[in-house]
């Protein structure tokens, strides 16, 4: 009786296995030295992450149903390799069930807003380290809860053969309190080919009730980039909206970079600026410059490093690495690091 039921269990993981048609573990360990300043206060010499790329880990897997019919999952989890806590067991950077053919893909779970994407595309750091998209930093102040993910969502994305077209749409249920972003509305529609990539994203996030801590959000941003061989450009702007039930203040962004290949390396620059406008007063203002490189030793592993500039006026004191901002105080940080993937 018990070889049997050992029989039985063995042939029931093999006809899973099989019909699975791939699974994958996959992740990134990046790890660097940084330092953060505010000028005229607080400094740190600290080891982090997430310098080049976010440190994850993550196990996805597609079936194919047949008739071009696919099922997919992707769990994908952050972690911090300075220290080695193991967060990525909760799967918090994307956690999605998909089905897609020719028609397209339907996807549920968490996963990034529509509204983020250019942000990070279309960034030369990829949202990344202390050179990334000054209104990452921004947004995060406001405490806007989907300006990169959402929760309960479920997402559609055009099939990708429609001539360089491409658009996805979502649509993310309020949820319990416990694992609420707000109810989230979102789309972005685009188009690649050649050298070119411009993309239109808009995202709403609203609230019960209206607050400073839970404003009705609106992000309307584009995006674009132009490779001209010897190096590519790109620009992005950004018109956030946080209505408070009171006043509607706006977080307008500008970015503008490049890439340059330089040998098996790459050089990243860029300036990006955010201003806050409300309904009087003043309109405080930061910007942002920065420059990197990045040395490609293979496929899957790099060596970088960037230095970053932060000045602000009229009031605004955003600063790097947690540090504590001084009305009017600009800031220095650097990183540098290596970057494995597997």
């Amino acid at each position: 009786m018990k070889k049997s039921l050992i029989a039985l269990a063995a042939l029931a993981f093999v006809g899973a296995a099989s019909a699975q048609s791939s699974v994958t573990l996959f992740g990134i360990v990046d790890v660097g030295v940084s330092h953060y300043s505010v000028s005229g206060g607080q400094s740190l010499n600290t080891m982090s992450a997430n310098g080049y790329n976010s440190d994850r880990i993550g196990v996805r897997g597609t079936e194919d149903l047949g008739g071009g019919m696919s099922a997919s999952f992707w769990l994908e989890g952050a972690m911090s390799p300075q220290d080695g806590t193991k967060s990525g067991l909760s799967f918090t950077r994307r956690s999605t069930v998909s089905l897609a053919g020719n028609w397209g893909e339907l996807r549920l779970g968490r996963d990034y807003t529509p509204s983020f994407w250019n942000l990070t595309i279309f960034d030369p750091f990829g949202t990344n380290g202390v050179g990334t998209n000054i209104a990452m930093a921004a947004k995060a102040a406001m405490k806007d809860p989907t300006f990169v993910r959402s929760n309960n969502a479920v997402g559609y994305f055009l099939p990708p053969n429609l001539g360089g077209f491409y658009g996805q749409v979502q649509y993310a249920f309020s949820g319990t309190p416990a694992n609420s972003t707000g109810e989230y509305k979102g789309l972005r529609v685009g188009y690649q080919a050649g050298p070119a990539n411009v993309a239109l994203s808009w995202g709403n996030t609203s609230a019960q009730t209206k607050s400073a801590a839970t404003p009705e959000i609106n992000a309307l941003n584009i995006g674009g980039s132009w490779d001209f061989g010897v190096a590519q450009l790109l620009a992005q702007y950004d018109d956030s909206k946080y209505d408070n039930g009171v006043t509607t203040p706006h977080l307008k962004t500008y970015l503008i970079g490049g890439l340059v290949p330089v040998g098996a390396g790459q050089i990243r620059i860029d300036y990006s600026t955010v201003k806050m406008t409300s309904t009087g007063g003043a309109e405080p203002e930061s910007s942002q410059w920065a420059l990197g490189y990045v040395h490609n030793l293979s496929k899957r592993t790099a060596l970088y490093a960037t230095y970053a500039h932060l000045s602000n006026k009229n009031g605004a004191s955003l600063s790097y690495g947690g540090l504590t901002g001084i009305a009017n105080a600009g800031g220095n940080g650097y990183d540098i690091g290596i970057r494995h993937s597997f």
